[in-house]
């Protein structure tokens, strides 16, 4: 079954391959983009590939291809396979097999997109109170509560800027040490990509993360002598960029199965001591479960509670922070839907 719907979509892209511009193409990207059958058939292959090994190298070189092309779909249909993209080459990394065609995918993935004009940010501004956001006009704001000291600091409209550090790239093989950070760099641009991509693949997407983090280990109450499968060397930043993905997938179809892999990325971090991923691991589960956050807002219910201007200095700011000032770069991030429930 899975080497059929593969060997046919193999066919197809050969066929609409010869002629890049002709309408063909936008209707093989319409086409494929939404196939659910196909976007796991080459899950599988691409997972189990000593399995389908006749297969592999074709795939590999067909969503290269794809990525590159000039036909968006296209390259959002490719994108939706780069978390398992990382978990076999990461998998293959350790178990010592050469993976240079998967190593090239990922380096031109990154590549593509740093220099292109549709890539994500490199760089974003931290809100300041002087300047508007989508929560406040600075006009509307009270001066009551803030002191002098504080009004000299925001008058002084400063913006201060970060801007995301660059990979560079330069040898023809991809180094140990380069390792993690690409593929760090390629789920930050999966993160990017993710409300443009089907939701029927969230929930596949959300099973890769789970294999990255808790293969290797023994399950709780298992009395299996079976040696377990090789453990996959992870960095704290990657694990973090898979929160992303997990908070994303949690509005978007699977919300059930987002924080049951939420709580196996928590348990890894505390594993490993990474104390930035316990703090945004714990940060994201603590805040669904206290949350008032529906997955489904109704129009009703937001405009009850939403905060205007006017209501905004009678509101008391939640006890987390960091919450609050993170929830705009989620809202406008992935389109989220914006509600503050009372307390």
């Amino acid at each position: 079954m899975t080497d059929g719907i593969v060997s046919e979509w193999l066919a197809e892209w050969n066929n609409v391959s010869q002629d890049p511009h002709s309408e063909k193409v936008s209707d093989f990207a319409e086409s494929v983009l939404v196939n659910e059958d196909l976007f796991q058939a080459i899950t599988h292959v691409l997972e189990e590939n000593e399995r389908f090994r006749p297969l592999y190298g074709d795939v590999i070189a067909t969503l290269f291809a794809l990525y590159r092309s000039p036909e968006k779909k296209l390259r959002l249909f490719a994108a939706q396979f780069i978390p398992s993209l990382i978990y076999v080459y990461l998998h293959q990394i350790h178990t010592q097999k050469k993976c240079i065609a998967l190593e090239t995918l990922l380096r031109g993935i990154y590549e593509f997109e740093s220099s292109s004009d549709d890539g994500p940010p490199t760089g974003f501004r931290i809100p300041n109170v002087n300047l508007p956001s989508i929560y406040h006009d600075p006009g509307g704001v009270s001066t009551s509560w803030v002191s002098d000291s504080d009004l000299d600091r925001l008058n002084a409209r400063t913006v201060k800027e970060i801007t995301r550090p660059t990979l560079v790239l330069s040898d023809e093989r991809i180094r140990a040490p380069q390792r993690l950070p690409l593929c760090t760099e390629v789920w930050w641009i999966f993160n990017y990509r993710l409300p443009d991509l089907p939701k029927a693949s969230v929930p596949m997407q959300l099973k890769t993360i789970s294999k990255l983090v808790t293969q290797g280990f023994h399950q709780a109450g298992s009395q299996s002598r079976i040696q377990p499968p090789i453990r996959i060397v992870l960095s704290s930043k990657l694990l973090i960029e898979m929160v992303h993905t997990v908070f994303f997938s949690v509005y978007n179809g699977a919300p059930t199965l987002a924080e049951q892999t939420l709580e196996e990325m928590s348990l890894r971090a505390e594993h490993q001591l990474w104390a930035d991923a316990m703090l945004v691991c714990n940060a994201v589960r603590d805040y669904l479960k206290s949350s008032e956050l529906p997955v489904q807002v109704e129009v009703s219910s937001f405009k009850k509670s939403i905060i205007t201007n006017a209501s905004f200095r009678t509101k008391k700011l939640p006890g987390n922070q960091f919450w609050f000032r993170t929830n705009a770069f989620y809202v406008e991030r992935y389109n989220l839907p914006l509600y503050f429930g009372s307390k």
